[in-house]
């Protein structure tokens, strides 16, 4: 979780605006270990996740205090949720996977991507293949600290497109990590958000639309319990 300072929670820019477009809804009680329960609203759901990361090293120069490394990290997350809030019962099973190149000269240590994280997730509605999500880290488009990802979600023939969201409120400088992601319809429409930054808790802004509903909340369930390995450095 990111604090501005003392306990103020970092929030997303341009959440609140996007808002009333939608519907609010609180994701609480997401745990901070590997398996757990969670709600969304009024509908329960539970998850699990495991993460593994290996690191490999080496010298090319044994004179040198300059050392080299790969370090991958990659992880699983399922999930299920059901209630009249998640318009039945959706089901996640999902991939991710970064990997890392690490130069370390002396205390100073500088990374740069070798393979962008890349997340995949398939989705049941009510015991029925529904379709999925396919998200990646992407290059930005000028000189920034952020790492911007983007990807599309398919569920039941709505399609949506996933844009990583990096700026705090109050703050002219953008995270590496997304803060947030929003969605959006084929015509470039923003129809849902979702803050990714807190603890246990995340704030949704979920479509008005029941064609795109299903769709959203697959997509924002699993960014809100996912472990981001960019979060991770």
């Amino acid at each position: 979780m990111l604090l501005l300072g003392g306990c103020t929670v970092a929030t997303m820019d341009g959440f609140d605006a996007i808002a009333p477009a939608g519907e609010r809804v609180d994701m609480t009680g997401i745990p901070g270990w590997q398996d757990g329960a969670f709600r969304l609203g009024g509908a329960q759901g539970h998850v699990r996740r495991r993460a593994v990361g290996a690191t490999r090293e080496w010298n090319d120069d044994p004179w040198v205090q300059v050392t080299k490394a790969v370090v991958e990290r990659t992880g699983t997350l399922s999930f299920d949720l059901s209630g009249t809030d998640a318009g039945g019962r959706i089901e996640g099973r999902c991939r991710y996977g970064r990997v890392e190149g690490r130069q370390h000269i002396g205390p100073l240590s500088i990374s740069e991507p070798v393979r962008p994280l890349r997340l995949a997730c398939a989705y049941r509605i009510d015991g029925q293949d529904a379709g999925g999500m396919d998200l990646s880290g992407i290059l930005p488009t000028g000189p920034t600290p952020a790492e911007p990802r983007l990807g599309v979600i398919d569920v039941q023939g709505t399609e949506l497109t996933v844009t990583s969201r990096h700026a705090m409120t109050g703050s002219r400088q953008p995270l590496a990590a997304p803060i947030g992601y929003v969605l959006s319809d084929r015509d470039g429409r923003v129809v849902g958000a979702i803050e990714t930054n807190g603890l246990g808790t995340r704030r949704l802004v979920l479509p008005r639309s029941a064609a795109e509903r299903h769709a959203a909340i697959a997509a924002m369930v699993t960014l809100a319990l996912f472990w981001d390995p960019g979060d991770t450095d």
